[in-house]
């Protein structure tokens, strides 16, 4: 059984990474985790005073549980027909803290999420939160774009930095990943600066297993050159490694224009090393 743990601020963007899930995962034993982490500041003394019999922790609590409860049902509902388990998990904890503790006790496989959340702060690639999640929690990551309805996947697009090795367990997981929904890799192998030959030569050695579409672009930023063969190739999902100093942080680097999520309609696979 899978272990999939699907973060929701409640939010319309949140709520439809999780129906992506449902359907995603359908063809698998799965125990969907729906949490939610509340913010210390997000409530007032009015909040307290509401229901003086209760412990503080009650009466923070009692709204965003029973968000997750009537969630819960509706999901039970909706896809009673799969074999599925859900339960439901409230934290008080920073962000961050709360996921990776999360991931640990519970041994999720992969974290579900959308690419923004209750700010809908479209003029980068991730919400804040999103970024903070890929970069600092160390699992198998979903990332869904805003609106994203779920339609069958077959061609995957695996995007590389001038500091990503196609190799270890990253590479391991992908395959894995890929042989799980029979997929098609394409490779994105990117170089901003200059020509690497020892590494496309590495890329070209650890890819010979695989009937795969490899592409090398040189000097070209990173942020044009996946926009440009998004648009000029079928992909139906991203995958992306993480590493330190690797290709996120090149895509999110100050001196890189962002990308409009909108510009990136794809979900995305993240595979931390």
């Amino acid at each position: 059984m899978k272990n999939i743990l699907l973060l929701s601020d409640f939010s319309a963007n949140s709520i439809n990474a999780i129906h992506y899930a449902m359907h995603f995962f359908k063809n698998q034993k799965c125990k969907f985790h729906l949490m939610n982490v509340h913010k210390m500041g997000s409530f007032t003394s009015d909040d307290l005073m509401r229901f003086p019999g209760e412990s503080i922790y009650q009466s923070i609590t009692r709204e965003p549980k029973g968000k997750l409860y009537v969630l819960k049902a509706e999901l039970e509902n909706t896809y009673k027909n799969f074999d599925y388990q859900f339960e439901i998990h409230i934290d008080f904890d920073v962000f961050i803290d709360a996921i990776n503790q999360a991931v640990v006790s519970r041994n999720i496989d992969f974290v579900v999420m959308g690419t923004n959340g209750v700010t809908g702060a479209k003029e980068i690639l991730l919400g804040s939160n999103t970024i903070n999640v890929i970069r600092k929690v160390d699992c198998k990551i979903l990332a869904i774009p805003e609106g994203y309805r779920f339609t069958p996947i077959k061609e995957l697009l695996l995007s590389v930095g001038p500091r990503d090795v196609i190799d270890g367990n990253q590479f391991t997981d992908l395959l894995e990943f890929m042989e799980t929904y029979q997929l098609h890799l394409n490779v994105l192998r990117l170089m901003p600066n200059k020509e690497n030959l020892d590494i496309v030569k590495q890329d070209r050695s650890s890819l010979s297993i695989l009937n795969c579409k490899y592409n090398v672009v040189n000097m070209v930023p990173i942020d044009y050159a996946v926009l440009g063969y998004l648009q000029t190739n079928t992909v139906d999902f991203m995958a992306l490694f993480v590493r330190h100093e690797g290709f996120l942080e090149h895509l999110f680097s100050k001196g890189n224009n962002k990308i409009n999520i909108s510009k990136l309609p794809k979900p995305i696979l993240v595979l931390h090393n």
